[in-house]
């Protein structure tokens, strides 16, 4: 358990030689093998969830991409490529519209973005997940460098190492995986049962942007804040652990208990080993509030017996809601949900989605994949009033 530490480095903005000393020192600090990347294969996996603009904070920056690439060939990889599986369909189509969106068509020319859009089944021994698809050029590459983002998360409270992972599943199987897991519990478990699986699959390294971050509502409709650091670490668990008291929101995100209980990492992250780029301890790293998501209001009831947390809780848990006077009738949150409980409708000459509440999950898919942020969150009078 914590075999890896985790480097903390301040970082004020992304500069492209302020940000590639600052990662490469990080990096060394690390003290990796020396032919951890030399001669290998390297998938970087940024957070791409959607087709969104860098300074709008929902994915990873381009200059990161870019900042590592010379990192990587400096340190003798054979060969670098981008790959991701952003919500919706995986296809060579939907992955270069959202690169170019997100500024990846403009990262190193060395970089070769996937053009590989297989996938092939994975049978592992998880908790939860017993067999599952990954993207091939996951399991073709020697070294994979997860490159994600300090955000929020409707669903999981936190988007950060372990869940950009969640990436790897190809396109609507994602979807199919909600559907499998529609519980948080069994979702939470199901995460650390597919991080398990990369980790001790491939040799591993986790990056986590934390230079413009997002709160509210994330992971693709929250606020940008500058919180400026960046976290690297070997271990995806430990770093999360970090993050989560980073964010003040210890104790609360549900795959780290998971993967806590199975003594993959400590729950408390003053038991986390914290260096900065000198290999000084670093005791008190700074914390940073981020709002919670509003589908998130509720999160205080997880923590509670199962008489509040549990059955009872179900009645008090805010649902996802159409607003109808910014709906553009497109349709993309009724082909993301994983129960299909969206029907799009007609409206005098407008068609709009709506959602037949009975059905739905509250995975917040619609909410997280909806272009331009029209579905909403209904909750419940009594704890909007305490939230």
């Amino acid at each position: 358990m914590n075999e890896y530490p985790v480097i903390f480095a301040r970082c004020g903005g992304y500069d492209p030689a302020l940000l590639g000393e600052t990662l490469d020192r990080m990096i060394s600090a690390l003290s990796l093998p020396e032919d951890f990347f030399r001669g290998k294969r390297v998938l970087l996996k940024p957070n791409l969830v959607l087709a969104k603009k860098p300074e709008q904070a929902a994915t990873t920056h381009p200059a990161m991409i870019s900042a590592l690439a010379e990192i990587l060939f400096s340190r003798g990889a054979e060969s670098v490529t981008l790959a991701d599986s952003p919500g919706g369909p995986y296809s060579a189509a939907a992955f270069a519209h959202t690169c170019r969106v997100c500024g990846m068509d403009t990262v190193d020319s060395r970089v070769k973005l996937n053009d590989d859009f297989t996938f092939r089944q994975i049978n592992t021994d998880g908790v939860r997940l017993k067999s599952f698809r990954m993207i091939s050029a996951a399991l073709d590459a020697d070294v994979i460098v997860d490159v994600c983002k300090f955000k929020s998360h409707g669903l999981t409270g936190m988007s950060c190492a372990v869940k950009n992972l969640f990436g790897l599943i190809p396109g609507l199987e994602k979807f199919e995986m909600h559907s499998a897991f529609p519980e948080l519990s069994d979702f939470s478990e199901m995460l650390v049962d597919l991080c398990g699986t990369v980790i001790r699959e491939k040799p591993f390294l986790a990056l986590c942007d934390g230079i413009l971050s997002m709160e509210g509502n994330g992971p693709t409709h929250g606020t940008p804040v500058e919180t400026g650091f960046l976290l690297c670490s070997r271990d995806p668990f430990a770093l999360d652990i970090l993050a989560e008291h980073m964010m003040e929101r210890d104790g609360t995100v549900l795959h780290l208990d998971a993967a806590a209980k199975r003594g993959l990492c400590p729950r408390d992250w003053k038991e986390i080993a914290v260096f900065d780029t000198e290999g000084q301890k670093v005791d008190n790293p700074p914390t940073f509030p981020l709002a919670y998501p509003d589908a998130d209001a509720g999160h205080f009831l997880r923590n509670l017996p199962n008489f509040m947390g549990g059955r009872f809780s179900e009645h008090f848990r805010p649902r996802p809601r159409i607003m109808k006077d910014k709906c553009a009738g497109c349709g993309r949150c009724a082909e993301s949900c994983p129960r299909h409980t969206i029907e799009m409708v007609t409206k005098g000459r407008r068609k709009l989605a709506r959602i037949h509440p009975e059905k739905c999950i509250r995975c917040w898919c619609c909410q997280e994949l909806c272009p331009i942020g029209a579905v909403g969150v209904k909750q419940n009078p009594i704890i909007k009033l305490i939230h």
